[in-house]
């Protein structure tokens, strides 16, 4: 019995050193204000539908949604001269991913002042590319392509486009 007693006392003395006041002062989250991406990319088709073995244009647009200047690296990229980086998703209507067959899949050196480009605040800047030569578009299918931004050219990803081949 004295066993029992004792066992309630430690209880009892362990359970009123417990706090179970709420805390007095409120804990407030300082959320950051939401800012505009300050490149858009987005990508225009140069028409709905093409004929297999056609050219296959689309149109990569950047618009500067800042008031400032934003500067931007061209490789990997169609704002590169050279249009052999395998920066576009391409999907076929099961979802399926198409594979690039360019020359070379990704440009991986050290990045020099030639190889950035400037926007200036609110403006635009627009490439065509015909995308055929770099992928597997070699049957009638309905697709959609996305450019994908990377580490080197510190792109935003652009939401898909559609294009049909018959």
């Amino acid at each position: 019995m004295k066993i029992i007693i004792l066992a309630f006392c430690c209880c009892t003395i362990l359970v009123s050193c417990q706090n179970n006041t709420a805390p007095t002062t409120k804990t407030n989250l300082i959320l950051p204000v939401a800012q505009a991406v300050p490149l858009n990319v987005s990508l225009n088709m140069g028409q709905a539908n093409y004929q297999l073995g056609q050219p296959i244009t689309l149109r990569l647009v950047l618009k500067n949604n800042t008031s400032e200047m934003v500067t931007f690296c061209k490789l990997n990229s169609p704002a590169n001269d050279l249009h052999w980086s395998n920066c576009f998703e391409i999907k076929d209507g099961k979802g399926e991913n198409i594979p690039f067959i360019g020359q070379t899949a990704t440009y991986k050196g050290p990045i020099e002042e030639k190889d950035l480009i400037s926007i200036e605040g609110g403006g635009t800047r627009l490439y065509t590319i015909d995308i055929r030569p770099m992928y597997a578009l070699n049957q009638v299918g309905t697709y959609k392509v996305r450019f994908l931004g990377d580490q080197i050219n510190l792109l935003p990803n652009s939401l898909p486009a559609r294009f049909s081949i018959k």
